[in-house]
């Protein structure tokens, strides 16, 4: 029989922590990210209600710039949940390791951070230009 190996209980709960509160960061994103699809189906919706019940008002927004605007809000969502989804797998495949070693997400950042500016600067400046 091979010889038992060591487990050390103060190392188990330190994973099942950090396991824990990775959980809880996905859930977060989660959060986020469905917010963001909401809203754009939302945008889009909302304007497309207004239109039908008002068809003689002469809208700031079109029925176009609506879409695209709607269509960047669930793109973004459907962006961060795909780093949602691969920051936790690398987090939790990092933990599952015998010798942990802590993975750095910053390139994960440095594409999350300009997308999220981008789409406000898009949407700033779509606003602006329409009023």
């Amino acid at each position: 029989m091979p010889p038992e190996k060591f487990t050390n209980i103060t190392n188990e709960l330190a994973r099942e922590r950090n396991r824990a509160a990775a959980e809880r960061t996905l859930n977060a994103w989660l959060g986020t990210c469905l917010s963001l699809i909401g809203l754009g189906f939302a945008v889009d919706q909302i304007l497309r209600s207004l239109q039908q019940r008002f068809p003689a008002m002469n809208p700031a927004l079109t029925q176009d710039i609506a879409s695209l605007i709607g269509m960047g809000f669930i793109g973004l969502g459907l962006l961060l949940l795909g780093f949602a989804l691969i920051q936790h797998r690398l987090e939790v495949s990092s933990i599952e390791r015998h010798h942990y070693l802590l993975s750095s997400v910053y390139a994960l950042n440095r594409l999350v951070i300009p997308a999220i500016l981008l789409l406000g600067v898009a949407g700033l400046g779509v606003i602006l230009f329409l009023r």
